[in-house]
């Protein structure tokens, strides 16, 4: 089954449908604790995990799935506070289980050993979550203050005040990397989890993006105005991938610090990637990806531009590899967090070549 657009396959929906009508069935009291909305939202979820799933079971990344489910587990314990942590275990051990007796009729026996480990991990990484003494504390950084504040003007709808913020703090002296890397990316982190806990809506998920590409496009008179190092970086989504600002902050940060950057942009086919390297020679390939869904995608384009350009350099970041360490099985350079190691991994290396 293709990763890509799994949500168009049948094959894909029907087992969707499967797992969720199982567990209710199975679990009168979650039938009585979930309204309507509920409901509905826990099909999105179900579809997410075995997306998910599937993922790490052509990956064949082991720990993927069980770091998966220590961070959905955490995920739902305030989100369903309605439950005890005890419950939430406990559903979400039936949950694990029900995948493995539905998928198990859908996919090739001769891959069942692998789906299982995943499982095993899976269940294994709740319970060990769930008999923690409590969750982990929200991280707070240096800018604690400002992201706070950034935040609440995003949650406010504050255009304006959201677009004054971004330029106040390169006038209170905050280095523009750290205002890409550790207030707005932080900032569009939370984002994304107050999202994925369903407390703000996608609309607002997406107004937030916009908002923030617009706030730090006031920036770009500043940031193309530093001197020129003669360096080329090329920076792209891979396939499907539709969030850019990680990418296009990358592209950003290298221009602050004088490289000249080639910026592809979202949902990147290989082709054309293939096409911009050919065309414009780069001394890098920043490759970015969000949803660990697409790292099996990512992994063939490497492969395919390693065949094509060998002596280029390829760096890959984004969220989806926090989950796991699989790009040091692949082709790849180097893996970096954020934007402002690259740049220092980068500078650090082209000055050795002078």
């Amino acid at each position: 089954m293709s990763l890509l657009m799994m949500e168009q396959n049948p094959e894909f929906n029907k087992l969707t449908s499967e797992i969720y009508a199982c567990q209710l069935e199975n679990d009168q009291r979650l039938r009585e604790e979930l309204d309507d909305r509920a409901r509905q939202k826990m099909y999105q979820d179900v579809r997410y995990n075995v997306d998910f799933l599937y993922t790490a079971l052509k990956l064949q990344d082991d720990g993927l799935f069980g770091k998966y489910a220590r961070w959905i587990y955490q995920l739902l314990c305030p989100l369903m506070n309605y439950c005890s942590r005890e419950r939430v275990r406990d559903i979400m051990v039936e949950h694990y289980e029900l995948i493995r007796t539905c998928m198990g009729k859908h996919i090739p026996r001769e891959q069942h050993p692998k789906l299982n480990r995943l499982l095993d991990c899976a269940v294994r990484a709740t319970i060990e979550e769930s008999e923690r003494s409590t969750l982990a504390a929200p991280f707070k950084g240096k800018y604690e203050g400002q992201v706070e504040e950034y935040l609440g003007c995003l949650l406010q709808s504050d255009t304006k005040g959201a677009m004054s913020l971004i330029t106040q703090y390169v006038k209170d002296g905050i280095p523009l990397n750290d205002i890409y890397v550790e207030i707005v990316t932080e900032t569009m982190r939370r984002i994304g989890d107050l999202w994925h806990r369903h407390i703000i809506s996608v609309d607002m998920e997406h107004y937030s993006t916009s908002i923030t590409q617009m706030a730090l496009a006031q920036l770009y008179p500043f940031i193309f105005g530093q001197k020129r190092k003669g360096h080329l970086v090329l920076v792209a989504c891979v396939g499907s991938e539709l969030h850019e600002l990680g990418a296009r902050t990358v592209a950003d940060i290298f221009e602050y610090n004088g490289w000249d950057s080639i910026y592809l942009g979202a949902a990147v086919p290989v082709e054309a990637l293939e096409s911009a390297i050919a065309e414009y020679s780069p001394d890098l390939i920043a490759l970015s990806v969000t949803m660990p869904q697409h790292l099996p995608l990512c992994r063939e384009a490497i492969d395919k531009l390693r065949e094509l350009f060998p002596r280029v350099r390829i760096a890959v970041g984004g969220n989806a590899f926090l989950y796991t360490d699989i790009w040091k099985e692949w082709n790849v350079d180097i893996y970096t967090r954020d934007a402002r190691e690259l740049i220092k991994w980068a500078e650090k290396e082209w000055e050795s070549v002078r």
